[in-house]
């Protein structure tokens, strides 16, 4: 798209000489004589804005705006749009005077159309420049929660919003979306960046211990307890502290962990004494928690103290044009871990993974680029690399064949022979450890253990 350029200069021989030159350059150009109409045309172009002002600093006489204060006024209402400054009486202090306006540039008349052409695209260079740089930052800011399409550019910029208060946010999204990321950025890009961010998955431990880890306890408290131990809220105080999987918290802590939010003040387990904390709390969960307090098993009061504002992660079969992005810093990220030289993946691979429904989400995606980094032997990473997705496999080889693909092979089971199947699968390839194919699962341990249990396995 052709950029658009005002020209600005009270002489109609140069606007002339400017407009031709410009225009044969392929920019889209406009040319007035004077500050005051070069201000009613930037405020017509509202909905399609100019990009660069070229601009003469000496326009009419001592009752007309000047180029500098003309570049003090779009500083003001535009100061995305670039402005060079023209003069033919060359002087640092009317240099200085415009730079510190705004000015991008300077420009003494005479020139040639080529000093023209010149001035004007290191302009538009140096401004793409500084474009890529902010995205750049703004994109290693969040660290991996990388994309580009609108879902994930709404969350970024609501991140970036929820950060600089000091309100309880309630995270929710499908295991495998990044919560933690989520959270952590809210973290470190608000006031309390350098204070401690302090993470626990609620779900991961049964009430008491729960209870003590999060609150701490005196010595003596129950048995085993030699000696005082201070809880989560104290190691988060001033900083934040992130409670994951929230929907698994137990009764008998929600009232409690009310009273936190509340008042911002704990009491260990077997103390007689409370303690004020200043702790901002970010809670994650995968359940509809409205819902669950609804039905009664979580406490209304506390869950609209959670959800001050409620942050929802989109599911990555919603945005499938991050698939690309994300698997290629994938694959960089564990040929890095791996200490090899990161390899490529080949359209075929893109489009593969781009169609895949991902229901563990970019915890999955991630798992298997890292699976198919570790195993290829190759530069170039192609479809069958992520073979160990056995349905998609099938499919994929058998319409690369031009054949029908396979009738679905689970199509027997029930849900629960199913899941039992799946559990099973995931263990062997994780050869029993149990963390690591709990991972794969996104689940938590102790999700897996009751999972176990249920289906007699030891």
């Amino acid at each position: 798209m052709a950029e658009r350029i005002l020209v600005v200069d009270d002489e109609r021989g140069i606007r002339a000489l400017c407009s031709d030159i410009l225009r044969r350059a392929g920019h889209t150009v406009e040319a007035v004589d004077s500050g005051e109409a070069a201000l009613e045309a930037v405020t017509r172009a509202a909905d399609a804005p100019f990009d660069l002002v070229l601009c003469d600093v000496n326009l009419g006489g001592p009752d007309k705006l000047d180029g500098i204060a003309v570049c003090k006024k779009l500083r003001e209402t535009r100061p995305e749009t670039l402005v060079v400054l023209l003069t033919g009486f060359p002087s640092i202090e009317n240099a200085v005077r415009g730079m510190k306006e705004g000015a991008r540039d300077y420009m003494t008349k005479p020139f040639s159309p080529e000093e023209l052409r010149l001035v004007v695209a290191r302009a538009f260079e140096e401004r793409a420049l500084r474009r890529e740089n902010a995205e750049l930052r703004h994109q290693l800011a969040f660290g991996d929660l990388l994309g580009r399409s609108r879902p994930m550019r709404d969350l970024l910029a609501t991140i970036e919003k929820v950060a600089r208060s000091e309100a309880t946010v309630l995270v929710v999204g499908e295991s495998g979306t990044g919560k933690e990321l989520v959270a952590r950025a809210i973290h470190f890009h608000g006031a309390r960046a350098a204070r401690p961010f302090v993470a626990v998955n609620c779900g991961a431990l049964t009430g008491s211990l729960l209870e003590s880890e999060l609150f701490g306890h005196v010595r003596g408290a129950f048995t085993g307890a030699v000696t005082a131990k201070r809880g989560l809220f104290v190691a988060a105080d001033s900083g934040s502290l992130f409670l994951d999987e929230i929907g698994e918290l137990g009764q008998e802590l929600q009232p409690k962990l009310l009273r936190v939010l509340q008042e911002g003040e704990i009491k260990p387990v077997g103390g007689a004494e409370t303690q004020k904390v200043d702790v901002r709390v970010i809670a994650a969960t995968n359940r509809v928690l409205g819902e669950e307090a609804r039905a009664g098993r979580f406490r209304e009061d506390l869950y609209y103290r959670l959800a001050v504002i409620v942050l929802e992660i989109p599911p990555l079969r919603d945005r499938r044009e991050d698939i690309p992005l994300l698997a290629e810093a994938f694959a960089a990220k564990h040929a890095a871990k791996a200490r090899r030289p990161a390899p490529t993946l080949s359209q075929a691979a893109l489009d593969f993974l781009s169609g895949e429904p991902w229901p563990g989400n970019v915890r999955e995606l991630e798992n298997a680029i890292e699976r198919a980094v570790v195993l290829a032997e190759r530069e170039v990473l192609e479809p069958a690399d992520f073979a160990g997705r056995p349905a998609a496999a099938r499919a994929t080889t058998a319409a690369a064949a031009g054949q029908a693909a396979a009738p679905y092979p689970f199509a027997g089971l029930s849900l629960e022979e199913l899941e039992k199947e799946h559990i099973g699968r995931v263990l062997e390839l994780c050869q029993g450890q149990k963390g690591r194919a709990a991972e794969l699962l996104g689940i938590n341990r102790t999700t897996l253990w009751k999972k176990l249990n249920q289906y007699g396995w030891e």
